[in-house]
């Protein structure tokens, strides 16, 4: 007799989750075999039920009948982690910037292909255990190739080797057959093996593998790890395990699992450099209006430059002196510019603007009347961050040309990413509470913003003391 137990997901969805009793086709001994299901389909309560109850007498019959066919392999609807890591990277697709889909594709690839080595690609994804991660994870010290493997040749290659028959069998190109007797000569690591395997020649006395590897480096394997873990999760929402094994590795032996890196202090202006760089804004401000004002809003309300360029003149509160983030528009190779929602839910916020921030915006919304007289009923379509047609520009060039600005006022280097940076250590210095900073930066917690920013925060040791003192 299988056993029904119904819940609510906190969207308040109802599961059920049968458990079914029956022998092992392996062992014959008994065991208790789950499965869960979720209303997708939005049933009624009894309708769902209803089906459920159905469900439950065809597992037990299925179960029943794999004992006496003896199948090794009873499914539970607990799908394999490339089936798992398919539906995932799909539902992501729409909720996260393109950069992010590819990451996860990748990494969902490279894992599954370690699964392959390890005979766990066809298994339920609740047969990988911690160690099949952490072995995954520690192969990223290898390093990896760029472009194809390389091999240079020793010293001249015998008279035995014929070229021309290397030509037609397509191991090596006619071209490449002329600088094979040159010592020093490179060609592609495969190529030299399958000569060596032709002609009977010992690999090492003719070629040496001068293969490149390059390191991962820490950011770059944290992330991966971050979005195994996020993949993970879901399988723990599903009730497939109940511990995600991806939350137990480590990432080196003496390493943290911190995924986000503390921002240096030359990746930022100074408060002295923040004064100096936007008075040579203004000494530019009415020929590039059209790129002074996305620079300062950047600087001064820490936008990322994806919602810099899908800002438009309807998130705009005059009145109120706020900007409301509301998307980000980008741009990958695949998908060319395209919108989306910003980079989290907390992302979606509204920034307090600087007064004098606030007449230059006024001034702005003057030059695109200019050009439109009918402007003021076309807020939602006219972007801020734009040519000086008024077209919403490609978000590359803002980027160009901050930094050619930079370099011919005599400033350092610092990134668009960076001007944000910068406002959010002012803010700290300023001894603007990290809550507040954290929700005008719109991380998704105040941990965030103190892993990155910490050291930008003034050392309050002395009114610690101070306020010690006056107990006495």
């Amino acid at each position: 007799m299988a056993y029904i137990q119904y819940r609510k997901t906190k969207k308040g969805i109802l599961v059920a989750r049968i458990q079914v009793s029956g022998k092992d086709p392996e062992t014959g001994d008994f065991k208790v075999y789950p499965k869960n299901i979720q209303n997708d389909e939005g049933l009624t309560e009894a309708k769902f039920k209803k089906k459920i109850v159905l469900m439950a007498a065809e597992f037990e019959q299925q179960i029943a009948d794999a004992y006496r066919n003896k199948v090794e392999h009873i499914h539970t609807a607990i799908l394999t982690f490339s089936q798992l890591a398919e539906e995932w990277i799909n539902g992501i697709n729409n909720h996260q910037s393109h950069n992010y889909y590819l990451r996860a594709t990748d990494i969902c690839k490279l894992f599954n292909d370690y699964l392959k080595t390890v005979g766990l690609d066809k298994r339920p994804i609740s047969d990988i255990k911690v160690r099949d991660v952490q072995l995954f994870i520690n192969s990223f010290d290898k390093g990896y190739v760029k472009g194809k493997p390389i091999a240079k040749l020793k010293k001249p290659l015998p008279d035995k080797v014929n070229f021309r028959e290397l030509d037609r069998e397509k191991i090596i190109t006619r071209a490449c057959s002329y600088g094979m007797n040159n010592e020093g000569k490179n060609i592609y690591l495969d190529a030299a093996e399958q000569i060596c395997k032709k002609y009977g020649l010992k690999f090492t006395d003719y070629f040496e593998d001068v293969t490149v590897r390059c390191l991962y480096s820490p950011e770059t394997i944290k992330g991966y790890r971050r979005i195994l873990r996020t993949l993970f999760n879901e399988a723990v929402r599903y009730e497939w395990i109940t511990k995600n094994p991806v939350c137990s590795t480590k990432i080196g032996a003496t390493k943290g699992n911190i995924t986000m890196r503390p921002v240096e202090e030359k990746e930022v202006f100074s408060f002295k450099e923040t004064q100096d760089f936007l008075k040579s804004l203004d000494e530019i401000f009415e020929e590039y209006i059209h790129r002074v004002i996305p620079a300062k809003i950047m600087l001064l309300c820490g936008l990322r430059i994806g919602e810099m360029c899908g800002l438009r003149w309807s998130d705009i509160d005059f009145e109120n002196k706020l900007i409301h983030i509301n998307r980000s528009r980008l741009i990958s190779r695949e998908r060319g510019v395209y919108e989306k929602d910003p980079k989290s839910k907390t992302s979606k916020r509204s920034v307090p603007v600087p007064t004098p921030l606030i007449e230059d915006l006024k001034k702005y919304y003057k030059w695109f009347e200019m050009a439109d007289i009918n402007f003021n009923k076309k807020l939602d379509s006219y972007y801020l961050a734009c040519t000086i047609y008024r077209t919403p520009i490609y978000p590359g060039s803002m980027r160009n040309w901050l930094c050619n600005f930079e370099e011919k006022r005599g400033f350092k280097h610092i990134t668009c990413h960076g001007l944000r940076h910068t406002y959010c250590s002012i803010l700290l210095s300023q001894n603007v509470p990290i809550q507040t900073v954290s929700r005008y930066m719109g991380h998704s917690d105040s941990t965030v913003t103190l892993e990155v920013y910490a050291h930008f925060i003034p050392d309050t040791q002395e009114k610690v003391i101070d306020a010690l003192d006056k107990l006495f």
